[in-house]
């Protein structure tokens, strides 16, 4: 029976073959790829992959090609903003086109060199604590929280490098330059606060998922690096974060039942949000600590605050 399926399977392809050759195409080689293939795939979860891939875009300053593979780099948006962006990794084989299963990456590292009147001044960002599989596709995620926009211009401008191993392969990617874009209007999802001597930053995540109605929200506490070309990793201090959603266009109204932020097993920090109608929000942030003592912010019409539109 098997035999008869793969005689009457290439039966129909030298048919097409054939008619294609009839025409213009003559001399053009037809590839399929193979059904079987141990470094990639099976037809069912390739086709998977790609259907969570369809939903994103790939950022192209960011893929690359190592030899019979290429490492693509996808995220919602093909240009990176800034603040808070999810980044997905997989890896290609350039004859197929299906992804590779045996695949790691390792240490990213963002850096961003600053031209402050003549001179090179060079500083990090916060990022995720490394890289995790997406269920159990070929697909790896992290997250990148940028501090500000790049002008090619002036000569700001974004880098990142990170490792990669491709079955027993392994090496770095260096130096790929890529563009952060300002943050749409009527968004700041990325603020700082001092503590002591040192800097943290608060990124919100997915304010792309944002509606009106309740909304469990996530964020992330980093911790600034001494060294500021180091990766900026989550703060290993514990806080609570109050949240006090405000329309600034309607009088500062606020909204009822907001639950505060809490630190959960994954390092991330999780409330609710409840935003009763569209428009301009401000979410005023009371950053306290595990005594319950004001570390930065306060109640209410706090100077601390992030700006989400919906």
């Amino acid at each position: 029976m098997k035999g008869k399926f793969v005689m009457l399977t290439l039966g129909l392809f030298w048919g097409l073959a054939f008619s294609a050759c009839s025409g213009s195409n003559e001399g053009v080689l037809i590839t399929i790829p193979s059904q079987e293939d141990d470094e990639c795939c099976s037809l069912i979860e390739e086709s998977e992959t790609q259907s969570f891939l369809s939903k994103l875009i790939e950022v192209t300053q960011l893929s690359q090609s190592i030899g019979d593979y290429t490492i693509k780099v996808y995220s919602s948006h093909a240009e990176l903003t800034v603040g808070y962006n999810d980044l997905y990794f997989a890896v290609e084989k350039n004859v197929s086109g299906r992804h590779v299963k045996d695949i790691e990456f390792s240490e990213l590292l963002p850096l961003m060199t600053m031209n402050m009147s003549g001179m090179a001044m060079q500083h990090s960002t916060p990022i995720a604590g490394g890289f995790e599989q997406v269920v159990t596709s070929p697909i790896y995620h992290t997250w990148i929280s940028l501090l500000m926009a790049s002008d090619e211009e002036n000569g700001d401008t974004w880098e990142l490098s990170y490792r990669y191993k491709v079955k027993d392969f392994s090496g770095v990617k260096n130096h790929l330059q890529f563009s952060v874009k300002a943050s749409p209007a009527g968004q700041t999802i990325l603020k700082s606060f001092k503590y002591g001597d040192t800097t943290y930053y608060l990124s919100l995540a997915s304010v792309e998922s944002l509606e009106v109605g309740d909304n469990v929200i996530k964020a992330y506490v980093s911790k600034q690096s001494a060294d500021k070309k180091t990766p900026y990793a989550l703060a290993d201090q514990e806080f609570t974060i109050d949240i006090y959603p405000t329309m600034p266009d309607m009088g500062n109204h606020t909204s009822p039942n907001n639950e505060p932020l809490t630190l959960q097993n994954d390092g991330s920090y999780q409330g609710k949000l409840n935003l009763t109608m569209t428009g301009i929000w401000d979410i005023h942030l009371h950053v306290k600590d595990t005594s319950g003592k004001t570390v930065a912010g306060g109640e209410l019409l706090s100077d601390l605050y992030w700006t989400v539109s919906i």
